[in-house]
This record gives structure tokens, sequence and C-alpha cells, in this order.
């Protein structure tokens, strides 16, 4: 029969807490203690059990991610992140894929709560009244990603999806260009579409540049709907200087789009995407884009849900990161300045 963690204890003349300490590293013992401790696993040859240790001491050690959509790269470099910061601090991960679905997120948000996660980090395009009915009622902590959402027992790390559209936009503007268009997400998807959208059309507006609708399009950020989007640009004989793209991956279809009709970049038209994907630079010409911190983000959502897990002080519950321009050869060159925000 296999060891149990009482006989542990037995043989080490501790508490079962002790040696749960011991196993997780999760609270300072004394040096002494921790041999006795480990000499007893040693002697027993005893295995701790991920489900029965969560049963004995109420952990699981054990964190949900409920993302959109693994396949897009944003999402994929930032569960990077939350799992590098997971699996340092001893905690697995659950990924689970909502692909993009509001009701297929409340399933997967249920389950993990059902599964007795030890905390969830979730990443959404939009907060509907079911998301937050579960998030004011759930009892493990939960941190959002890309998400501005007031509950007291939330943390939060976003970036102003809107302030970083309005720059990208008015780099554009200070070159001259009257004639810029967007590529935007859904505006149902309240913070790459609906925010970006409208940091752009307030950078028109300051400018004094008229907002022409013919000049927006909407896509589903992928390349294929980004090239399928750009070919209609072409077609259409919108004679625009300059494109600015919701996401890097939308942007790579539409610049392919353009190159196929003929089109040279940034000669015909400048293009500017959103994100900065690690393919964002080795694309070519190399895309200029806005560059989220996604790693960091990610870093930070599975640190600030572990904090909670374990009982820490939380001094700030929203982070919003700060975006960067970055200038590549989808652009001419022209140095950027930061604009100041609007008063």
């Amino acid at each position: 029969m296999a060891a149990t963690i009482k006989q542990v204890a037995e043989i080490a003349g501790v508490s079962k807490a002790t040696v749960s300490r011991v196993l997780n590293d999760s609270k300072p013992v004394r040096p002494e203690t921790r041999e006795r401790v480990l000499q007893a696993i040693k002697a027993l040859d005893f295995q701790p059990n991920s489900t029965a240790r969560s049963l004995v001491f109420k952990k699981s050690r054990t964190i949900g991610v409920v993302i959109t959509d693994i396949a897009n790269l944003f999402v994929s470099v930032l569960v990077k992140g939350i799992e590098k910061i997971a699996f340092n601090h001893g905690y697995n991960i659950i990924i689970c894929n909502s692909h993009g679905s509001a009701e297929k997120e409340i399933e997967l948000l249920l389950m993990l709560h059902n599964k007795q996660v030890d905390g969830i980090v979730f990443l959404t395009s939009r907060l509907k009244k079911e998301h937050k009915s579960f998030l004011r009622e759930a009892s493990v902590p939960i941190s959002l990603v890309n998400v501005s959402y007031d509950e007291s027992n939330l943390v939060g790390i976003r970036i102003d999806n809107s302030k970083a559209a309005y720059d990208i936009t008015s780099y554009f503007l200070k070159k001259g260009f009257t004639r810029g268009g967007m590529i935007r997400a859904p505006l149902e998807d309240q913070y790459t579409g609906q925010e970006r959208f409208d940091g752009y059309r307030q950078a028109l507006q300051d400018h004094g540049v008229p907002f022409n609708e013919d000049f927006v399009k909407t896509g589903t950020l992928d390349a294929r709907d980004g090239y399928r989007i750009g070919r209609e640009i072409i077609k259409e004989n919108l004679n625009l200087e300059a494109l600015f793209v919701a996401c890097d991956l939308m942007a790579f279809g539409t610049m392919k789009a353009i190159f196929d009709q003929g089109l040279k970049i940034p000669d015909d038209i400048e293009v500017a995407g959103f994100d900065d994907v690690p393919m964002s630079s080795y694309y070519h010409p190399s895309l200029t884009t806005v560059r989220q911190p996604i790693d960091k983000m990610g870093r930070l959502a599975a640190e600030m849900v572990i904090n909670l897990i374990e009982g820490k002080k939380i001094d700030q519950w929203e982070i919003v990161l700060p975006h960067e321009i970055v200038l590549r050869d989808s652009t001419a060159k022209d140095a950027y300045k930061p604009l100041p925000t609007p008063e």
C-alpha cells in the first residue's frame, strides 16, 4: 500500500501541514524540520499525489487559464508568460480555449470553478452580464487580462487600447496623411474592436480630418481575413495613403494582398499593425506596430492571481502597462514622438 502524508508526518514528528509546506515550498520551515520530513519521505518512498494533496490541504496547485484562441500569436505569447510564472511557483495550468464564444467562456469558467482550481486567469473580448455574474460570485481568485472591470475581488492587467490606437493613427496624421484607413476588429469585441476604433476616430477628430466610413473595414483578426480585406481595398481603388490594422496577424494577410496586387509597401501605402508579435520583425517588410508587453502581461497576470491564492497583500488591483510605437520598414522612416493625450 502506498505511503500517506499522515504516515510521513508521524515518522517525522510533525503535522500534516508541515509536510505540505515542505512538499509545496509554500512557507518557511526550519532546516532541521525540513530534513526530518525529507528523510521520512525517502524512508517511506512517499510519492505525492496531486489529487490527494488537494483533498487534504484544500489546494490543487492548479490555475485555470481561459483564452480566446491559442492559434492567435498574441495569445500564445501571453500563455507562455503565464506558464513560466505558474511553474516557477509550483503551479500547473489548465488551458481552456473558448474560440471566442461567450457561451463557451461561461461553460469553461464554471467547469474550472467546479474542479476547484486555486485561481483563474481570464482573457476575453467582451464582458457580458453572464460573465459579470460569474466574476461577482466566484469563490476563487481571478485575474483579468486586457479587460477593464471594476470589482473589488478581481485583479487586472491591460494596456490603454484607445490611447494606443490614437497614437499610431496620429503618427500617420502628423506626416500629413488625410486618407488613412483602418481594418478594425468586430465592434462587439469591446477592447480590440471598439476601444481601438474609438482611438482611431478620436485622432482624426483632434487633427481636423473628417471621418470617412469607406476607409474602415472589419475583419476577424486572422491573416486570411486580412488578405481578403486587402484585396477588397485595392479593388475599391480607395487610394489610401496609410492603413492601421487592429492586429499584426491580420496585417500580415493585408500586406500580402497589397503585394499580390502589384503595389509596394511603404512606397504606395504604409501599413501599421498592433501587438508586436515575434513575427512582426521578421516579416518582409518588417511591420511597424503598436507594441504590447505581451509576455509581461502574462507574467503579471499569473503573479497577481498567485498572490491572491496565497493571501498576500495586493497593492495595485489593476495595472495599466505602457505601449510603444515600434517603427519598421512598412512605414517610411520618420522620427516618432509620443503625442500628449488631448485635454
